[in-house]
């Protein structure tokens, strides 16, 4: 299993990360708090906060390929992350 903090930086950016997930054979979902939702599912991504970074799990752990596809979402999760972190 893998997780990886993945953030969005407007509607094009959700759609596309919907079109890069739904392509894949992997099972996955976002997490942001408690909410648990499927990430290849537009509406359930739509859901989420998108001013924060939430967690991607990927229920598998070669998955090289897609986490290749998803770098500019898990590196802006990871700026979200470190935003947050500071203004705690």
């Amino acid at each position: 299993m893998k997780r990886v903090k993945v953030g969005f930086w407007g509607i094009d950016s959700i759609l596309e990360f919907v079109k890069i997930t739904s392509s894949s054979r992997h099972k996955m979902e976002l997490v942001c708090g408690s909410t648990v939702v499927d990430a290849k599912s537009l509406l359930s991504v739509l859901s989420v906060k998108a001013a924060q970074a939430v967690e991607l799990v990927i229920h598998e752990d070669c998955c090289e390929r897609l986490l290749e596809r998803l770098d500019p979402y898990i590196e802006h999760g990871s700026l979200l992350d470190r935003a947050h972190h500071l203004s705690a």
